[in-house]
């Protein structure tokens, strides 16, 4: 018999006297342990010493274990709380720094655009230097950000604050999945993990309009930027306490790869926002850096992988293997799917409760709660239905119901009925069933060491599609007007949910999809 050792990984005798691990093979990583003639219950593999480091949570278990998932929770619904909680302000600052609606769209944007660029890179450098160290650098760019968004008297300073905030949301998203993923290493418990973290996340996405209607109405517009600091300190420390061990060292990664991958994105970014607002000169500019920054790109990471392969480091910044499961490039798909709709959706209905319907900074808030109360629960209850019966069900449902309430807020629309609307959004809402359920398929099917980078990938497609969203449907409700406009929008939302679905199908019936399914 093999000794079990004292970490994640289960020894069990296999074919021709070799040991494997059990949860190696679930995870997709390679096995082969062999047993040491002579020697009963010893094994010899460096790469499973390296494992045990990757997947021992440090002893972190029953409360601490617990509390350090909130944390991260928490993370996620702080950056997503920050996403939408600006697109209430809009008024509020124009009517404080003056300028147009261009200078105010970039208080969105200069937070979307490095928010984006930088999170592939932050994942695959938290898997080099350690996830807990680079979760918390993350929070403490974050949090000097707001308090000098809050003291801005300016558009240059406010959206420089808000595009060091991007940069410091894109340190701690990848950094606190990563974190999860070696708390729970088994597939069932991450995927009620999962439940919990999207469940926090997609409340903070849906509560922003509503809290900060209320902080403006009663304190102004720094308020929701005053907000952050307390509370990036308690989490930061209690992620600094409670977190796992780092394990650094593990990968070096191309340092012109990094550059020229946050540059594609970037730009990638740029021209998606920029054309939604029709600047078609900037966006053809953004569009010529994009393309240069993508082939150096390609060029370079091909060039490292055949270097990597004649073992002269560094890494890739995209490892071959990453993408070679397709359950991972069907669940990156499903992810950009996700936020266009979601991001699409909200804008619009934000913008048409308050310019058709008068309804006060507040009251468009308000509304929005009762998503938010669905959100919450639809996200929670996904990890624990996907530990049960499989990621598949949830993100079929939650897919389904998006498109169901796309087409219902589309008919609210055109018969002007603001009731209709809400009730339509609410059922949207239930599309927060998918996304935890979806993650776990994306990490799954991604090897443990790349927990990081995997992480950052999907969360970068998601970060993608929000900005399409918001710039493809905000420019068809410009374009439409207020009525046909805003129908066509949501039809389109309603198209997208349905290709999330045909992608679902794929990604839980692929190769490395996970075993929890």
């Amino acid at each position: 018999m093999a000794k079990v050792l004292p970490c994640a990984v289960r020894i069990v005798k296999g074919d021709h006297g070799k040991y494997t691990s059990g949860w190696l093979s679930a995870m997709n990583s390679s096995p082969g342990v062999e047993s040491i003639p002579g020697h009963a219950g010893r094994v010899q593999s460096t790469r499973l010493e390296q494992t045990e480091k990757l997947t021992a949570p440090d002893r972190v278990v029953g409360v601490r274990r617990g509390a350090a998932l909130i944390a991260c929770a928490l993370t996620f619904g702080l950056v997503q709380l920050d996403a939408t909680i600006v697109q209430v302000s809009l008024d509020s600052l124009r009517t404080d720094l003056g300028g147009g609606i261009g200078a105010a769209q970039w208080v969105i944007d200069g937070y979307a655009v490095p928010f984006a660029a930088c999170m592939l890179a932050a994942g695959a450098l938290g898997d080099r230097f350690g996830h807990r160290r680079g979760c918390l650098v993350g929070f403490v760019i974050f949090g000097l950000a707001s308090i000098l968004a809050a003291v801005s008297g300016s558009w240059a300073l406010l959206i420089t604050a808000r595009a060091l905030q991007g940069v410091g949301a894109a340190v701690m998203l990848p950094a606190s999945l990563a974190i999860i993923s070696r708390l729970y290493s088994e597939p069932r418990s991450r995927s009620r993990a999962l439940g919990v973290w999207g469940g926090v996340a997609t409340t903070g996405f849906a509560a922003g309009p509503a809290l900060g209607g209320l902080l403006i109405t009663h304190f102004g517009w720094p308020s929701i930027f005053w907000i952050n600091v307390p509370a990036a300190a308690v989490i930061a420390t209690t992620i600094g306490i409670l977190a796992p061990t780092d394990v650094t060292g593990l990968h070096r990664i191309h340092a012109l790869s990094t550059v020229l991958g946050m540059i594609g994105l970037a730009g990638l970014t740029g021209t998606v926002i920029e054309a939604g607002q029709g600047e078609l000169i900037m966006a053809a500019g953004l569009s010529a850096i994009t393309v240069i920054a993508g082939c150096a790109f390609v060029r370079t990471e091909r060039r490292t992988a055949r270097g990597h392969r004649r073992s002269r480091p560094p890494e890739p910044l995209i490892p071959p293997g990453l993408l070679r499961p397709p359950a991972f490039r069907w669940a990156l798909l499903t992810g950009l799917c996700f936020n266009l709709a979601m991001y699409g959706a909200l804008l619009c209905v934000s913008l048409t409760l308050q310019s058709s319907y008068d309804f006060s900074v507040l009251q468009g808030g308000l509304a929005v709660l009762p998503m938010a109360l669905v959100v919450s629960i639809g996200a929670t209850g996904s990890g624990y239905l996907a530990a049960r019966v499989g990621p598949r069900p949830p993100m079929i449902a939650g897919f389904t119901s998006a498109a169901i309430g796309s087409a219902v807020i589309a008919v609210g629309g055109w018969a002007a009925s603001p009731t209709m609307i809400i009730a339509g959004l609410t059922v949207v809402g239930l599309c927060s069933l998918a996304m935890p359920a979806m993650t776990s398929v994306a990490l799954n099917s991604a090897p443990i060491e790349h927990a990081g980078l995997a992480g950052g990938a999907l969360n970068t497609t998601r970060q993608l599609g929000g900005a399409i969203g918001v710039a493809l449907l905000g420019a068809i409700l410009n374009v439409g007007g207020a009525r046909f406009g805003f129908v066509e929008a949501l039809l389109l939302a309603a198209i997208v949910c349905a290709v999330a679905l045909l992608s679902t199908v794929r990604a839980t019936t692929s190769t490395g999809a996970g075993h929890d399914r």
